[in-house]
């Protein structure tokens, strides 16, 4: 797989999602997760066939990815699910010494 574009150490809001799922009767209600700020790694990444959004936390506890059919979907994934903008992703496309 060839790198594309990456951005290093991103900050990132995680949690505070309420539970969604099925609970007994008269049960109480779990509290949201936890908040927290990580800093993320974010990288597109292609893989011939087209494009994959791959993050994770510094920490390790969260991480993933996602396929794409073209670049510009895959970048507008990582505003909506990061808040990554344009201007903060590091090209790497004319850059030889890539590693996958």
């Amino acid at each position: 797989m060839k790198v594309l574009k990456r951005v290093t150490e991103h900050e990132v809001t995680v949690g505070g999602e309420q539970h969604s799922g099925w609970l007994p009767q008269d049960a109480t209600r779990p509290l949201r997760t936890p908040v927290r700020t990580l800093l993320f790694n974010i990288e597109i990444q292609f893989d011939g066939y087209g494009y994959l959004l791959c993050y994770a936390s510094n920490d390790g506890e969260v991480y993933g990815d996602t396929w794409h059919e073209t670049l510009a979907e895959a970048e507008s994934v990582a505003i909506e699910k990061f808040g990554v903008s344009n201007e903060q992703w590091l090209d790497l496309t004319n850059n030889s010494n890539d590693h996958t």
